[in-house]
C-alpha cells in the first residue's frame, strides 16, 4: 500500500484538530460550528480535483453527487420505494413502448436562481448524444430518435426502438444520468474537457470550499433548500454543514470516530470495527449484535479477469481458480464472516434470496462440471451455511434463526484436487517445486488490482493470493488509488481485479426484472483491451448465448411475469460460464456515531438506505437530526 502523504498528515491535523489522551482539540473553518456540521467519510481521496464534470468517467462521485446533482427517478437501496424525484410521476409510455412521456415536478430551481425546466433535459439527451466519450453516449444514440420538450414542463422522446425500460437511465440506483443546467453547459466549448467547477447545484447543497490535494469538501445548505426535490420530498432540512474528508486507512477513521470527529463512515474491516466499539459508546452499526453490519446492499464481491487474455479466456480455467478457493475461510477469517456467500451474480439480500438463490438452489445441486471426457463433478457445497454457523458460535457469537439467511445457500467445494484435474486437461503442470506452469511452460502468475480503501475488495484480494498461492500460483496485489484502478478496468489493462457490483451477471436492485443492470454486456457494446469502455463491461465479455438471453429480456416489459424466468436462465448462463467467481454479498460496517447527530437509518429504524454515498443519500440526509451537544 502506499504511504500516507503529508499533504494527509497536514490536512488531518488542520482540519479535525490532534488527538490527545483525555480530550480533542477542534478546528473547523472560522464560522462552521461543530453542532451544524455532519462529518462523513468521502471514502477515498479525490486524485481529480475541482472538477464536477460527473458526465466523464473518472471523475469521482460518491456523495457529492446527492449533494449537488439529481435525476428523474429513485428506488431506495433499503425500502425498495420508487422515487419521483425532478419528475413528478412515472414515465408514460405509448402501447409499442416506442415514445415515453416525462411529466416534471414544478417548483425546483438550480442554485443560481434559474427554474429548472424540460430545457434542461432535452439539453441534456442532446449534449450526451452528440458528444462520444460522456457517459450514456451510446446508450442514448442506441435508442433516441429525438427528444422534444411539449411544454416546460413536460419532455417527450421518440425511441428507435421499442424500450420499455428506457426510464431505467434515469433511475438511480447508486447513480443515473445528471441532468445538466443549459444555461451553464450551453456555453461549454468542449464538454468532455469542461469542468463544471464550482458547480451549479441541483440538490439541496452546494460547495463551500475545498482542498487542493483532494483530501476534503465542504458544502453548506442551499437557502432555498425547499426548492429541491429532497427538500419538497422529505420538508426537512438536513443539517447545514456537510463536511466529507478523507482520513486515510481504518486506524485513522476510527481515532476520528473516536474523538467525534467522523458521524458516519462506509466502511471498516472486522478489527478496526470492534476497536471502535470498545472505545466509543456512541457508535454503531447497522445492527446493534453480530453480525453488526449492512448486509443488503444489492452488490456482490467477485474475483473479474479480462477474459481477451490468455489463460483466462478458457472457462475451465476460470472454474479450476473458483474451486482453489475455501470460502469459509475467506468469510470468517477476511471479512469477519459477517455476510453471506453467494454462488450466483445476485447479492443474497432477503429479496433476492426469495427469488433467485433458493429457486436456482436445486439448479445449483444437479451443475456438473466436465473435469475430463465424461467425467463429471457437481461443485455445490450446501454445507457452507452450517460450516459458517459453527465458526461464529466458536467465536462466541450468537447465531439464531435460519442458517441460509444468515449466511447464504452455499457455495463451491473447496477441491484443489478438481482444479488440477481442470487446468491438467488444457495442459498446465507443475514444476519440480510445485509451481504451477503454464502451456507454454512458463510460470503462472497472477496479479490483482484492488483499491484499498473498498475495504473488503481489498482483504478478498488477499485472500485469494494467499489461497491461490497455496495452491501453486505466484500471486501479487497492485494497490490503486480509485481514479488509476478504475481507469485500468475500463481500459482491460489487467488480468484480474477483485472488485464488486456487475461481476459478469446483471447488476442488482430491489426489482425482478434485470435488463438495466445487464443490458452493457450485449456485444454490440463491446470494446477490445486497449479502448475506453463507458458501460461496464469490464471484463470484456462477448458471447452469442449473452446477446440471446439480453435480446429476449429486452423484448419482455419490465412487469412481464415471465421475467422472473428468464433472469434465472440469465443467471444459470453466468454461473455455467464462470465469467468472474462470486464471492459474497456486499457487507458494510455503515457507522455512525451519534454524539453530535442521530436518527441514522438503523436495523431498529429502517426508514431509507444507509448507503449515503448514493445518489439517494440526498433522501436521508434531511433526517438527520442533531443532538443539541455542543
Amino acid at each position: 500500500m502506499k504511504r500516507i502523504s503529508l499533504m494527509l498528515v497536514l490536512v488531518i491535523f488542520i482540519v479535525t484538530g490532534v488527538l490527545i489522551q483525555g480530550g480533542v482539540t477542534q478546528e473547523l473553518p472560522p464560522g462552521i460550528p461543530r453542532e451544524e456540521t455532519l462529518i462523513l467519510d468521502q471514502i477515498f481521496r479525490y486524485s481529480i480535483v475541482n472538477n464536477f464534470n460527473l458526465w466523464v468517467s473518472g471523475v469521482p462521485n460518491p456523495t457529492r453527487q446527492s449533494l449537488v446533482f439529481d435525476t428523474l427517478w429513485y428506488v431506495d437501496q433499503q425500502t425498495g420505494k420508487w422515487i419521483n424525484a425532478l419528475a413528478k410521476e412515472p414515465p408514460t409510455y405509448n402501447k409499442d413502448y416506442t415514445e415515453v412521456t416525462i411529466k416534471l415536478r414544478d417548483g425546483i430551481y438550480w442554485s443560481d436562481g434559474v427554474k429548472f425546466t424540460a430545457d434542461d433535459v432535452v439539453f441534456t439527451i442532446q449534449n450526451i448524444k452528440d458528444h462520444p466519450g460522456l457517459l450514456w453516449h451510446e446508450q442514448f444514440n442506441l435508442y433516441i430518435d429525438k427528444v422534444s420538450k411539449a411544454d416546460n414542463l413536460t419532455v417527450v422522446i421518440k425511441l428507435k426502438r421499442p424500450n420499455p425500460r428506457f426510464h431505467y437511465l434515469f433511475t438511480a440506483r447508486y447513480n443515473a444520468c445528471y441532468i445538466q443546467p443549459k444555461h451553464i453547459w450551453e456555453k461549454a466549448p468542449d464538454p468532455l474537457k469542461f469542468t463544471f467547477y464550482p458547480p451549479v447545484s441541483l440538490g439541496a447543497y452546494v460547495l463551500k470550499d475545498s482542498d487542493p490535494a483532494g483530501y476534503w469538501e465542504l458544502y453548506e445548505r442551499r437557502s432555498d433548500w425547499q426548492r429541491t426535490s429532497a427538500g419538497i420530498l422529505t420538508r426537512k432540512a438536513g443539517p447545514k454543514y456537510i463536511l466529507t474528508i478523507f482520513y486515510g486507512p481504518n486506524e485513522k477513521k476510527v481515532g476520528a470516530m473516536i474523538q467525534h470527529q467522523l458521524d458516519l463512515l462506509m466502511d471498516l474491516d472486522i478489527e478496526a470495527f470492534q476497536t471502535l466499539l470498545k472505545r466509543n459508546s456512541y457508535a454503531r452499526s447497522w445492527y446493534k449484535d453480530f453480525p453488526w453490519a449492512w448486509r443488503d446492499e444489492l452488490d456482490i464481491r467477485y474475483y473479474g479477469f479480462n477474459l481477451e487474455k490468455s489463460p483466462y479466456n478458457i472457462k475451465d480455467v476460470r472454474w479450476a481458480l473458483a474451486l482453489a478457493l475455501d470460502i469459509v475461510k475467506l468469510n470468517a477469517e477476511y471479512i469477519g464472516g459477517v455476510t453471506r456467500v453467494t454462488p450466483i451474480p445476485q447479492p443474497a439480500t432477503p429479496f433476492h434470496m426469495k427469488y433467485f438463490h433458493k429457486p436456482l438452489k436445486s439448479w445449483l445441486r444437479s451443475l456438473k462440471i466436465e473435469v475430463e471426457k465424461g467425467v463429471y463433478f457437481k461443485p455445490f457445497d450446501e454445507s457452507i451455511p452450517e460450516r459458517l454457523a459453527t465458526w461464529a458460535k466458536s467465536q462466541g457469537y450468537p447465531v439464531t434463526g435460519n442458517l441460509e439467511d444468515l449466511f447464504g445457500i452455499g457455495w463451491w467445494k473447496y477441491s484443489p484436487d478438481i482444479a488440477e484435474r481442470l487446468l491438467a486437461k488444457h495442459g498446465f503442470r507443475r514444476s519440480k517445486d510445485g509451481k504451477w506452469l503454464l502451456p507454454d511452460g512458463t510460470p503462472w502468475k497472477i496479479t490483482i488490482i484492488a483499491a484499498p480503501d473498498e475495504v473488503d475488495v481489498f482483504r478478498l484480494a488477499i485472500g485469494a493470493a494467499d489461497q491461490w498461492k497455496k495452491f501453486g500460483i505466484d500471486v501479487d496485489i497492485e494497490s490503486l488509488e480509485r481514479t488509476p484502478y478504475y481507469t485500468r478496468q475500463n481500459m482491460g489493462d489487467f488480468i484480474c481485479t477483485s472488485s464488486w457490483g456487475m461481476a459478469a451477471g446483471s447488476g442488482a436492485s430491489a426489482v425482478i426484472d434485470k435488463w438495466a443492470y445487464a443490458y452493457f454486456l450485449h456485444s454490440r457494446y463491446y470494446k477490445p483491451s486497449g479502448e475506453l469502455q463507458t458501460t461496464g463491461n469490464y471484463l470484456r465479455i462477448k458471447s452469442v448465448k449473452v446477446d440471446e438471453l439480453l435480446d429476449k429480456m429486452e423484448a419482455l416489459p419490465p412487469t412481464d411475469p415471465n421475467n422472473v424466468n428468464l433472469v434465472r436462465e440469465w443467471l444459470k448462463l453466468c454461473t455455467q460460464e464462470m465469467f468472474a467467481i462470486p464471492t459474497l454479498s456486499f457487507k458494510k460496517f455503515v457507522t455512525m456515531d451519534t454524539y453530535y447527530w442521530t436518527n441514522f437509518p438503523t436495523a431498529e429504524n429502517p426508514y431509507g438506505q444507509p448507503c449515503y454515498w448514493f445518489m439517494g443519500g440526498k433522501f436521508v440526509f434531511p433526517y438527520i437530526t442533531s443532538t443539541g451537544r455542543k
